[in-house]
């Protein structure tokens, strides 16, 4: 339905002319909705604030140093369908961003082991873990709403169609498939101020999240 309605806005728009390659080159995508006022519970989707974790789990660490946790995302509560996510489990995400400049251990965001992956299958033996340090910053509960996604740009795709008027159009269509600036699946974004995580796509089908990999900008 969402793929039906982006195409008849298509035909409606000024770049009509190109609504086969565009429906060649969607890609399903998932927004992240925050939603500041929602009580986080046990096991919900949400960013910062404290993981939750089997019970008796350790604070991942990389040389030595705690990682600092950036998020869960419980698959059970995306409505996913044909998307090749998990349709149940926990993925609690960790950032190796606090490391000191002057320090031997620090880590760019497209280097291995900047972000770190637990996959939990099961959900029914959690806990919430605080994390080594004392600050644990503010937890903002998330919820999921299925969408499209269009290429981002001319770079990412070859034989780009638009000239530059139309790419002014193209922009503002693929601004309207979402409503929030972060979301999963789709395609990456070329903004500096954004972390992209990125996995193969057989590992995600085998639910190994071990190797994540990393950008920003």
């Amino acid at each position: 339905m969402i793929k039906n309605n982006f195409l008849e806005m298509i035909e409606q728009s000024n770049i009509a002319s190109h609504k086969e390659y565009l429906s060649q080159v969607l890609r399903p995508a998932i927004d992240i909705l925050r939603h500041t006022d929602a009580e986080p519970q046990l096991g919900c989707s949400r960013f910062g604030g404290a993981p939750d974790l089997p019970v008796g789990s350790e604070w991942p660490t990389y040389e030595k140093k705690p990682y600092r946790f950036l998020g869960q995302i419980n698959f059970a509560e995306i409505a996913s369908t044909e998307r090749g996510l998990p349709s149940k489990g926990l993925l609690s995400l960790f950032v190796a961003d606090d490391y000191d400049d002057e320090d031997d251990g620090y880590l760019e965001a497209f280097e291995d082991g900047y972000i770190h992956g637990i996959y939990i299958p099961e959900t029914t033996n959690l806990e919430t873990m605080m994390p080594p340090h004392s600050d644990i910053g503010k937890t903002t509960v998330i919820e999921f709403l299925p969408t499209i996604d269009i290429p981002y740009d001319e770079y990412q795709l070859k034989d780009w169609p638009f000239d530059d008027a139309q790419s002014d159009i193209y922009t503002e269509i693929r601004d309207s498939l979402h409503k929030s600036s972060d979301y999963l699946l789709g395609y990456p974004s070329h903004s500096s101020d954004k972390l992209m995580i990125f996995i193969e796509i057989e590992r995600l089908k085998n639910l190994d999240f071990s190797r994540l990999k990393s950008d920003a900008g």
